[in-house]
């Protein structure tokens, strides 16, 4: 549905993006993640049409935004942090307002949008009365009005107490399953990130470090314990066959994904008595510190709390 391939950015003498790759499917919540000058606005800005990249591609739902930019853009919906809306006017007179900006749009059905975004009964009262929780839904509710095939939200949690966190984040997921629409959304909220996402990206400095399934195996830890005499042996045929590890509390601690449990059992048990094999998956945040701590910085998460 959403497709980058291979952009590249530069402003000035800076390179703001290289060689940045991914896709987003129907049906899917994808994490955008990096810390603050990453490159995470500059490509949103690149998808929206809003910034001509200087090499690559960048198609939705089959069109080039570039080369098709109004088909492109008419499949796009996008808020940034906390949309905007006239207070004194209802929730349904703000997305006629909007609506009306939009040309060649037909009829909406307002209240069939209040009730996918779950403002149901709501558009009738002034926004000014809006709790920031249901000023983020009429602000999803105003990106769907042209019934885009992929909606961007740019920190849509910012400001949003934990229930409210929670509520959209219920809905963010329901509406991609039920409504198959693609989600991309930008954010450094790591924690909330893997709750509501199905695969993320990481940028750090322009680069994309990795793409993953946040509920796969890829990211995790497996803790070997050995007999003591056999602990050098063992460590130097992981490192023979490529398996990066280290020893902890007495325990190698291999970085790999879980499905090469059988294979490092198979490694380690003609050589050793093995004791033990556990594995712990990393959290994102875990994953998302590995990828983005630079050489002589152990802060690199910092800057995104």
């Amino acid at each position: 549905m959403l497709k980058i391939e291979n952009i590249s950015k530069r402003l000035g003498k800076e390179q703001i993006l290289k060689d940045v790759s991914f896709e987003v499917s129907p049906g899917e919540v994808f994490g955008f993640l990096g810390p603050n000058g990453a490159g995470k606005t500059t490509t949103i800005r690149i998808i929206t049409g809003l910034l001509e990249q200087d090499a690559g591609k960048v198609t939705v739902n089959g069109f080039d935004v570039v080369e098709e930019r109004s088909k492109a853009l008419t499949q796009i919906g996008a808020i940034v942090e906390n949309p905007a809306f006239y207070p004194y006017l209802t929730g349904k007179q703000n997305l006629v307002h909007a609506k009306n900006l939009i040309p060649g749009l037909g009829q909406v059905d307002y209240d069939a949008l209040a009730r996918l975004v779950g403002l149901e009964g709501k558009l009738s009262k002034k926004v000014g009365e809006y709790s920031l929780g249901m000023k983020q839904r009429l602000g999803i509710a105003r990106a769907l009005l042209h019934n885009p095939r992929v909606l961007i939200l740019d920190e849509p949690t910012n400001g949003l107490d934990p229930s409210g966190i929670a509520e959209l984040r219920e809905y963010l997921r329901q509406m991609a399953r039920e409504q198959d629409i693609a989600i991309l959304i930008s954010s450094h909220m790591l924690s909330e990130m893997e709750q509501i996402s199905d695969r993320y990206a990481i940028i750090d400095q322009g680069v994309i470090k990795s793409v993953e399934s946040v509920r796969n195996e890829t990211g995790a830890k497996i803790a070997l314990r050995v007999n003591a005499e056999a602990m050098t042996e063992v460590l130097d045929a992981l490192r023979v066959a490529n398996y990066p590890s280290e020893v902890l509390e007495n325990k190698i601690i291999i970085t790999a994904p879980e499905s090469e449990c059988p294979a490092i059992a198979r490694l380690v048990v003609p050589i050793a008595d093995l004791h033990e094999l556990t594995v712990k998956r990393l959290t994102l945040e875990e994953q998302f510190l590995q990828v983005t701590k630079k050489e002589g910085d152990s802060h690199a998460f910092a800057h995104t709390k």
